[in-house]
């Protein structure tokens, strides 16, 4: 087979020659145009500014989101995002309540009780003052009685005295006893009216509300076990409503979208080309006629790899976005035109007109049905394409592939040095 094959080709080559036809080349005609070299890359817009919703910080378990905004709704400063049902609270609320009126209850009790003693100690002390005015009408006749009389109206003076003394010292230790029970008491109703307005607090609080105006992301809580009476069992997930969930808890995100940036993965070939406040073009691939621009905003230090056996890693690439629009949701997919290099109105052809002969780049030039092998130098180059810098003018015709050997004329005269060079061709010399 490989036998036919060449006596084949030996035969076309003949008959080519024999006829005096001369095989096609593919030409390409120079024209001066902008060198764009770009990497193109898929990526994810995200938004800079986030703002994490979380539970309050309460003393109880058994949370339970009963109202959660929906996912990517635009929300106001102040709109309800999410309600928590805290069971275990309510009832804390309200036993707290109940000791509080057994509290006030008793305080009233108190204060009555100590108002009765009162009365009942002054009805005392004005039963006193009155037999000391008697005692002292008395006292009028002692001079006139017997000695026996005068002493026992004596010793009854010293009785009342002792007595009034006696109910003196009794009233004012009373008043200071009913003091300090109606302060203890008072103190144990100022400290559970505490305790009532911080449990009302955190149910007020479970009702939360958005700070800015963003949008609402939803987001994967971390699971965690925990232990019921019903064995062991899991918190965390996706947070929706109905989920349970615990103090502090994230239960969404508010993202700003007047802020964006764009997340890329770059593989290690290209990413060592991307430097840092270099151009992108941004198309939002959701959005129809959605454009914008950016520039690369930071690189990651540290690569991963690929999903799989591959070895391949990727970088993450961070994309500042110049204009965002409401369109420009985060989560969704953009394409990102990185612009590495950008030179305005210079030669430029395609990188399989460029060939190499003894270390010297050589471009064929079209003259008639002969192509003139011209030295060039180049600039800027890439896979596809490179600028000529020194060499060609910008109005040639120049071959896309290495021309036949009789095809190839042997002398060329440079526009630029207006000398002759003379350029030897072998045949397998040449090479792309």
């Amino acid at each position: 087979m490989k036998k036919s094959f060449v006596h084949i080709s030996i035969f076309i080559f003949i008959l080519s020659a024999c006829t005096g036809r001369s095989p096609r080349i593919a030409t390409f005609d120079l024209k001066t145009s902008d060198y764009l070299e770009i990497i193109d890359v898929p990526g994810t817009i995200q938004a800079v500014n986030n703002i994490s919703i979380v539970t309050p910080r309460v003393n109880v378990s058994n949370l339970k989101v009963v109202h959660l905004a929906e996912e990517g709704t635009y929300v106001k400063k102040g709109d309800t995002i999410c309600i928590i049902e805290a069971p275990d609270l309510t009832r804390n609320f309200e036993s707290f309540n109940s000791d509080l009126q057994k509290m006030e209850a008793e305080l009233r009790s108190l204060e009555a009780d100590n108002a009765m003693q009162l009365s009942l100690l002054e009805a005392q002390v004005e039963t006193n003052n009155a037999q000391m005015d008697i005692s002292k009408l008395d006292s009028i006749q002692i001079k006139f009685a017997p000695p026996v009389k005068q002493r026992l109206l004596a010793l009854e003076m010293e009785k009342v005295n002792i007595e009034k003394m006696k109910l003196q010292k009794k009233l004012a230790a009373r008043k200071r006893i009913d003091k300090s029970g109606l302060v203890q008491i008072g103190s144990r109703i100022m400290m559970q009216k505490n305790r009532i307005q911080m449990v009302q607090q955190q149910i007020s609080s479970l009702t939360m509300v958005s700070a800015v105006d963003g949008m609402v992301i939803h987001i994967v809580a971390p699971t965690m076990m925990f232990m019921s009476s019903n064995g062991m069992g899991t918190l965390g997930g996706r947070i929706e409503e109905g989920s349970i969930g615990w103090s502090n808890m994230c239960v969404l995100n508010i993202s700003d979208l007047k802020v964006m940036q764009v997340s890329v993965e770059v593989p290690e070939s290209d990413y060592k080309r991307i430097n840092n406040d270099q151009k992108v073009l941004i198309q939002v691939d959701a959005a129809t006629n959605l454009q914008t621009t950016g520039k690369v905003k930071r690189k990651s230090l540290v690569g991963k790899k690929a999903e799989g056996k591959s070895s391949i890693k990727t970088y993450e690439v961070i994309i500042s976005v110049d204009s965002c629009d409401l369109k420009m949701k985060p989560g969704l997919s953009a394409t990102c035109r990185i612009i590495i290099d950008n030179v305005k109105d210079t030669i430029v052809i395609p990188s399989a007109a460029l060939f190499v002969k003894d270390s010297l780049k050589i471009v064929y030039v079209a003259r008639g049905k002969e192509f003139i092998p011209v030295t060039v130098e180049t600039g800027l180059s890439s896979n596809s394409k490179s600028i000529i810098s020194k060499g060609l003018a910008g109005n040639e015709t120049i071959a896309l592939m290495e021309p036949p050997h009789n095809m190839i004329k042997k002398a060329v005269k440079s526009k630029e040095n207006k000398t002759i060079s003379t350029v030897l061709i072998k045949k397998d010399s040449v090479t792309k």
